[in-house]
């Protein structure tokens, strides 16, 4: 379902009023046939009723228990590059939600940074699976997003938890942002909190105590999204990020969690004095551009977007507005050795039996 930035406030509480306020309690009463809806599913899966179906190379799964907003794209990255720097043929799979012309802004953004690793779109995971192997020569498939979609069996899955909101409110969907109650951390082969940096020691360590306590036999890691470069639109050299500290910027994304990407502009320094938010994967027309640059304030020196948001600009950005691109990757804080031990058995049985 698309999460607006209006329905996100009201899911978040910061949205306040009578409206608003009755509003998440016919939410909340719908999220009950939800749920029920969610275990019977699981539970179907969970004793055969529905059967996974199995494809003859390892799948790495990185999913996450809410909708949008996890960081999967660096996390997605980070995991094909480990494959490819090991020589093996990695494809990712991915549903392709908010596509257009046949890939959406996540699959733009891996080509770039991954040129030559095959990304294959499709609702039906698995027959993407099939064609990765059987067209694309792949031995290794990186589901992204595909936590939810258990069709297609794998060898480990990997659950993304974003440190900033880490359940979604607290709420399955359409109340909160939760695809299935926290209890599903028990299919998890590995949790990853993702954006720590963003969260203050004791915030974190509050979250990683919870985490363990629902899934205390599953490895755990912590992971920052580091920002490593900006570049002026479209194709300007890269810099050190920490050009924009000091400066006066506006900024929007239509990325599943802004406020993570607000307050990593204003942990480089930067100060924020406009921002614009648009629902996940949207695309961006000329009106949407030029109501952007209109409603600048006018003490604005140069605008700030995301990588996943610059794909979709084009040529409609115009060219007499600074803008820069903010490039951010995954570093790991503390629990890589267990997440590589965990690949590492993927590699093995990716290439057993190929000379």
């Amino acid at each position: 379902m698309e999460i607006t930035p209006a329905y996100r406030k009201i899911l978040s509480g910061e949205a306040r009023g009578l409206w608003p306020t009755c509003l998440r309690f016919l939410l909340l009463a719908l999220s009950l046939p939800y749920a029920l809806v969610v275990r019977l599913r699981n539970w179907f899966y969970d004793i055969g009723l529905r059967p996974e179906r199995r494809v003859d190379k390892p799948v790495i799964c990185l999913g996450n228990l809410t909708t949008g907003g996890t960081g999967k794209t660096p996390a997605a990255e980070y995991v094909a590059r480990w494959f490819l720097e090991r020589g093996a043929r990695p494809a990712i799979l991915s549903r392709g939600y908010g596509s257009k012309e046949g890939s959406n802004d996540e699959a733009m953004l891996l080509a770039g940074h991954l040129p030559g690793v095959p990304h294959r779109q499709d609702p039906d995971r698995f027959r993407a699976a099939v064609h990765a192997i059987r067209l694309d020569n792949a031995n290794v498939l990186v589901l992204d997003d595909g936590f939810q979609h258990r069709r297609l069996a794998r060898f480990a899955n990997v659950v993304l938890i974003d440190a900033t909101c880490p359940f979604g409110h607290g709420h399955l969907l359409p109340r909160g942002l939760l695809r299935e109650p926290v209890s599903a951390l028990r299919r998890a082969d590995a949790i990853v909190v993702t954006r720590a940096g963003l969260v203050d020691e004791a915030a974190l360590v509050a979250l990683t105590d919870k985490l363990r306590g629902l899934a205390p036999e599953t490895p755990l890691a912590t992971a920052r999204h580091t920002p490593v470069a900006v570049h002026a639109y479209p194709d300007g050299d890269e810099q050190a990020p920490s050009v924009i500290g000091g400066k006066a910027v506006g900024i929007f994304c239509s990325i599943g969690n802004p406020v993570a990407f607000r307050r990593t502009v204003r942990q480089l320094g930067a100060n924020v004095l406009w921002s614009a938010e648009f629902s996940d994967h949207h695309w961006y027309t000329a009106d949407d551009i030029a109501a952007i640059t209109r409603a600048e304030n006018t003490a604005v020196e140069m605008f700030v977007t995301t990588e996943k948001d610059a794909v979709k600009l084009g040529d409609a950005w115009p060219r007499d507005r600074r803008l820069v691109v903010l490039r951010i990757e995954m570093e790991f804080v503390s629990g890589e050795d267990a997440l590589e031990k965990l690949f590492t058995e993927a590699l093995k049985a990716a290439q057993y039996g190929e000379e």
